[in-house]
């Protein structure tokens, strides 16, 4: 039996989370990995500057599957383009697995970091493109907060094989990636294709029932999978009348400001990797150990900091629709800001004069950094770009951005061992910086997205032409925000679990037409 409403969207949001858990993990497992004397053996006992390239590379081969899914993810559709990410990412996981040398351990993380690549840009993606206007943002954050409870997976089981002899404390952590990727990979093959992409590839009738199944208990005549198909519908032909559909259009001003978009999305990724977040999951056994403690400890202590992150990582489930995209930010930055001046000013007490203190506050700030970062930019810099791209440039645009995180990702990774080796505690001062002077673009160029449907924030991008088009000829952009509204306030979860038999009442488009327009006639446009 088909799974169907409240049903059916769960478990598209479980699906995005362990793809997220899958990334987490990959995020932290080298954390450990490093730290074990038989690995450093086994790799030659490479120098700081080929350290770095071990774990760095990795996001080269992320970056390259990203901007693969730019075509790959239009042709193929969001489930394959996720299924075959997963079967790369397993065959890379194997090889890692059997690595015995440097080179081979290079080869195997960029194979393995292409197929996490591929599916970081569609996840997101996938998630937007089903969920309703009133919780999107908390349905990312959700499946952000998982990538959270990947790396604490990733953090605790190094730590109990930290007391296991042998090579398999190291093997047998990177093997265990493939156990996620094929939870995901089957359930690629149970949920439903994006109706938005049905849609644009002309499978109508698929895409009413996907709808269907997720509002109206498969009532393709209900006024809720009416509105979100029609919507849906009229955002397309307006994108098409304007021709975009190419790489090339990402770059181009235009009437749709797709090159503004493009610039956001990448930014706001760039944004949170020059944060600072990867100089402490990929690095945080170091962190701690510079901070004077064992390396037991030290790997305990970075279990403990997972169970914190993902507290901080919970949070804006339920606050990101309450608060919104641009608070969210702004608190981000600032409580990141703050955090690691003061772990870098702890670092240098640490180091001058070994005060034991001090090094409890390296340790107590880290982990309220990741909290912070958790509460915030987690989920954010992954959320953003997923709503600001139109349909036809959805994927292109998410795997630009998407491929600019995993590059911001490995320029740290690189100079994260060179930085902890000679800057030592300007590192933390130096990213504590970064945040501070990353509050101006925030300011003037990110608009808020909060509650808008994603061709509502598709036509809040465009020019004042477009926006004209939009209320003449596409009335029914904003019916599903609206109709959401009219519910009595209910969530979109408890309509779909009591779904109602009305069909639109004589004057709801007029009704539609009217509310969109107002809305349009005062919207500044992303340019305020």
């Amino acid at each position: 039996m088909a799974l169907k409403g409240a049903a059916l969207l769960n478990a598209s949001t479980l699906l995005a989370a362990i793809g997220f858990l899958l990334f987490g993990y990959d995020q932290g497992v080298m954390s450990g990995v490093v730290t074990n004397e038989l690995f450093v053996g086994t790799m030659g006992h490479p120098n700081s500057g080929l350290m770095g390239a071990i774990v760095a590379l990795y996001e080269i081969g992320c970056m390259a599957g990203a901007l693969s899914t730019g075509y790959v993810g239009d042709k193929l559709g969001r489930r394959k383009t996720i299924r075959y990410g997963c079967l790369i990412l397993c065959i890379g996981a194997i090889i890692q697995t059997a690595a015995v040398n440097a080179p081979m351990m290079i080869v195997a993380r960029i194979i393995t970091g292409i197929g996490n690549g591929m599916n970081t840009a569609t996840i997101p993606v996938y998630q937007a493109e089903l969920s309703p206007p009133k919780s999107r943002g908390a349905h990312v954050a959700f499946e952000a907060s998982l990538l959270t409870v990947g790396v604490a997976i990733a953090y605790w089981l190094e730590y109990g094989l930290y007391f296991v002899p042998g090579e398999f404390a190291w093997r047998f952590p990177l093997a265990f990636q493939m156990v996620f990727a094929i939870v995901l990979g089957i359930a690629s093959f149970i949920l439903p294709e994006s109706p938005r992409w049905l849609i644009a590839h002309e499978y109508e009738d698929e895409a009413k029932d996907v709808l269907a199944r997720l509002w109206s208990d498969g009532d393709v005549t209900h006024p809720r999978c009416i509105a979100e198909y029609e919507e849906i519908n009229e955002g397309i032909i307006l994108e098409r009348r304007e021709g975009i559909s190419s790489y090339r259009e990402l770059f181009k001003k235009g009437k749709m400001n797709n090159r503004y978009r493009v610039l956001l999305g990448m930014g706001g990724q760039l944004i949170q990797q020059f944060g600072g977040i990867n100089v402490i999951s990929y690095y945080l056994t170091d962190v701690f150990k510079q901070a004077g403690m064992t390396t037991e400890k030290a790997m305990l202590m970075a279990g403990v900091d997972s169970i914190i992150y993902f507290l901080g990582a919970v949070t804006p489930i339920y606050t990101i629709e309450r608060l919104g995209r641009r608070p969210l930010m702004y608190g981000g930055l600032i409580g990141q800001a703050v955090t690691l001046l003061i772990v870098g000013g702890c670092q240098y007490v640490v180091q001058t004069t070994g005060n034991q203190q001090a090094s409890s506050a390296v340790v107590a700030f880290v982990m309220l950094y990741n909290f912070i970062f958790g509460a915030a930019w987690l989920g954010l810099a992954w959320l953003y770009p997923s709503e600001i791209f139109s349909t036809g440039l959805r994927a292109r645009g998410n795997s630009m951005s998407t491929a600019a995180n995993w590059l911001g990702n490995f320029v740290v990774a690189m100079i994260a061992p060179v930085l902890f080796e000679y800057a030592k505690y300007w590192t933390f001062l130096l990213f504590g910086i970064l945040n501070v002077l990353f509050l101006i673009p925030i300011y003037l160029w990110y608009p808020e997205t909060k509650g808008k449907s994603l061709e509502e924030i598709e036509v809040l991008f465009s020019t004042q032409e477009i926006q004209d088009d939009a209320k003449s000829m596409a009335s029914h952009i904003g019916s599903t925000a609206m109709y959401d509204k009219n519910q009595d306030s209910q969530s979109a979860l408890e309509r779909a679990s009591r779904p109602s038999s009305r069909r639109f009442p004589s004057n709801f488009s007029g009704r539609n037409s009217a509310d969109v327009k107002n809305d349009y006639n005062n919207e500044k446009g992303p340019n305020f």
